[in-house]
């Protein structure tokens, strides 16, 4: 599912946007601060602020649907997956890592002219949980002929 290519994507200083729906199918939308493949390659652990995104993490504890879109602010080469979600505490080992991605995503919206001011209150990994995604499908969204085709799907 997730080839050393995409995980490497999925990994690097890429805008993460979560996507989550209640029972009455309201979306919910919240920012991943880090997110990596897990020696599964059809898992990926993604971390969240509960305190910043709380409705988001009601919909997860909900029914699990999640989808992901991952963003390179330099050229906006983007991919979506789509999945189920479990939510744990995030460990310190996680949350260090966390914190290394926000200061990677920052440096890279900065060079794309963005204030650290504006960007500031979109990263928190205040109260932070990890939510490890099974993949069920991962799509190319970025924009031009090839988005929303599906570059990989597994049957479950």
């Amino acid at each position: 599912m997730l080839d050393a290519e995409l995980a490497a994507f999925i990994e690097s200083p890429v805008m993460q946007i979560v996507g989550t729906a209640d029972a009455a199918r309201r979306p919910g939308i919240a920012r991943g601060v880090g997110a990596w493949r897990t020696n599964d390659r059809d898992t990926v652990d993604l971390v969240l602020s509960a305190w910043q995104w709380p409705e988001t993490i009601a919909n997860i504890e909900a029914n699990g649907r999640i989808a992901v879109t991952f963003s390179r602010p330099s050229d906006y080469v983007t991919y979506q997956i789509k999945g189920t979600a479990t939510l744990r505490p995030a460990d310190d080992g996680e949350i260090e890592r966390s914190a290394g991605y926000m200061v990677a995503i920052v440096s890279a919206l900065m060079r794309n002219g963005l204030l650290p001011e504006i960007i500031a209150p979109w990263l928190t990994a205040r109260d932070a949980v990890v939510a490890t995604i099974r993949i069920s499908s991962v799509y190319v969204q970025t924009p031009g002929a090839q988005a929303g085709t599906k570059r990989a799907s597994i049957g479950r």
